[in-house]
């Protein structure tokens, strides 16, 4: 069995216009960032099961960069998203309405290369860009 972390983030607004920034490419490119050091460049996302998304990522200094690609493997409107990296780990969001906060919950697969402590921080760094894109750009 794997390891895998928890994450979890409230965002203020209603479900439908938080879902769609989450999917959208041109939202992504502002918000999926796990570090200060990174900044997400290009993102591609065919939003359907057995399909792909593709976000590259380059260090504020430019001489690192990777892609970050994955295959969806579930996704149930407005509820939850699964899919799989290149490297077989699996990430699990589920997306629930709680008055006027969505929950965000996130199940990601641990490598093997790097601490817990720093891929939980990682991840839970891109929720909270999440957080804070989504709030400061809010739509229905």
């Amino acid at each position: 069995m794997k390891s895998m972390i928890i994450l979890k983030i409230a965002i203020t607004g209603k479900l439908p216009g938080i879902w769609n920034i989450w999917k959208n490419p041109e939202d992504i490119v502002k918000w999926y960032k796990g570090h200060t050091d990174w900044n997400t460049i290009q993102a591609s996302n065919a939003f359907k099961v057995g399909d792909s998304f593709s976000y590259t990522m380059i260090g504020k200094d430019e001489k690192s960069s990777f892609t970050l690609k994955g295959c969806y493997t579930e996704i149930t409107d407005h509820k939850r998203i699964s899919y799989l990296m290149e490297n077989k780990r699996k990430v699990e969001t589920t997306f629930n309405q709680l008055k006027d906060k969505v929950i965000i919950i996130q199940k990601i697969d641990l490598d093997k290369l790097n601490s817990k402590e720093s891929q939980s921080l990682w991840w839970q760094t891109i929720l909270s860009n999440f957080k804070k894109h989504a709030e400061n750009e809010y739509y229905d």
